[in-house]
């Protein structure tokens, strides 16, 4: 009887294995890249794993050991890297996957920093910073919407000007400032 169990129980052991394969190694990790934000994900426990970096020509950049006991997402920030094409090396004991990313820059539209104040009952001071291109449309609206004048100035980085207006209440007066790169703003002047 033992034998006959025995004989059984090493049978079984090759058909468990056969129901239950390891998955590779590449159908369980996936890597996704945005900017210089790198994620690598693993839908499974991994028991002992390497994450290595390597730059365009090949050089190791970092290596990293995990073990993870479920499913986990790794990020890794590599703004302190040039931007460029990088290898990402994925190993265990038994198998290696290479992925290839390339991260870039995100450039970022700063906002147009334009300001208004009033000096006085008929005078509003219009203060435009931070131009990384000469040249700003200055328009000027009353309180119905209606445009009163028109002003390109050509100066670089930023400029301060003085409007004075007669018989119009400058209370009711706000402008619609853009620059060449497209960037723009609505100004309703504060008081001091």
């Amino acid at each position: 009887m033992k034998t006959l169990f025995i004989y059984l129980f090493s049978l079984g052991i090759p058909f468990l294995s056969i129901a239950n394969p390891i998955e590779p190694l590449k159908e369980l990790t996936s890597v996704r890249c945005k900017y210089k934000k790198v994620h690598v994900t693993f839908t499974a426990p991994m028991e002992k794993v390497y994450i290595t970096f390597l730059n365009a020509e090949g050089e190791q950049v970092s290596r990293t050991r995990y073990k993870t006991k479920e499913a986990v997402s790794v990020p890794f920030n590599l703004s302190n890297l040039p931007v460029g094409n990088y290898q990402i090396k994925v190993e265990t004991e038994h198998e290696t996957e290479t992925f290839h990313i390339t991260t870039f820059e995100k450039h970022e539209k700063k906002p147009l920093m334009a300001y208004g104040k009033f000096k006085d009952h008929n005078t509003i001071n219009l203060l435009v910073v931070g131009l990384e291109k000469p040249g700003v449309t200055v328009e000027i609206y009353n309180e119905f919407n209606h445009k009163l004048s028109t002003e390109f100035i050509d100066e670089p980085e930023g400029f301060s000007k003085d409007y004075t207006f007669l018989n119009q209440n400058a209370g009711k007066i706000y402008f619609h400032v853009k620059d060449r790169q497209g960037r723009h703003k609505v100004v309703h002047p504060r008081a001091k």
